[in-house]
């Protein structure tokens, strides 16, 4: 699989001009706080719709201005972790993982399959309010993969737990990926996660994206 995005966006003064493609690995987009990374992820998942541009995913054209292609996130395979999660409160665990599975059919199986993946049974019928930190991402990440998703987005994933659970929640969010047969987006502005994470960053400086190269480039 394979990530093409090459899109502008204007909002307000600030510019967001991103051109990059990627493969099947873990690509940081590093950069600091209101460089555009996160509206770029966006862009991605067609929260927000670039001014002009084209995303394509695994040959599959997600949003071409000239073309007048648009689709909506539903359709576009793409998994984006939220910095808070946006789990559904009035859901349970057990609930919040059903609703993304595809094949209703398969929907208990598959329910069971990342409940014990992700160590989520025990938590299986509390509501996010009721978990950790660690526990709502873990539910965030088996919802996301039981949607089967062809790429996967991360903002800043580790901004909203606490300094002591990031290193364990690290370890266990890189295993998790390691399996994961398509694109991954990291976007951080912690350079020591992104040596840690991914092999290969692209820079976006105030809202411009520099071209990707190798963690030792």
């Amino acid at each position: 699989m394979a990530l093409s995005v090459d899109i502008q966006k204007q909002l307000g003064d600030f510019r967001l001009e991103v051109r990059f493609e990627t493969g099947d690995e873990t690509l940081a987009l590093l950069g600091a706080s209101g460089c555009g990374k996160s509206v770029t992820l966006k862009c991605i998942a067609g929260i927000l719709t670039p001014d002009e541009g084209h995303i394509e995913l695994d040959g599959v054209t997600l949003y071409d201005s000239a073309a007048r292609i648009d689709l909506p996130p539903q359709r576009r395979r793409v998994g984006y972790l939220f910095q808070q999660y946006a789990l559904f409160p009035n859901m349970t665990v057990r609930q919040n993982i059903a609703a993304a599975v595809r094949d209703k059919s398969r929907r208990q199986t598959e329910v069971a399959e990342k409940l014990r993946q992700f160590q989520l049974e025990a938590v299986a019928d509390q509501k996010p309010g009721q978990l950790s930190g660690g526990q709502q991402q873990r539910c965030a990440l088996a919802r996301i993969l039981a949607s089967e998703p062809k790429a996967i987005l991360l903002d800043e994933p580790f901004s909203a737990l606490d300094s002591y659970l990031k290193y364990q929640l690290e370890l266990e969010l890189a295993d998790t990926l390691g399996g994961f047969p398509g694109t991954v987006l990291w976007v951080s502005h912690d350079r020591g996660e992104v040596f840690r994470n991914c092999r290969r960053v692209c820079v976006i400086d105030r809202g411009r994206s520099q071209p990707v190269t190798t963690l030792e480039e």
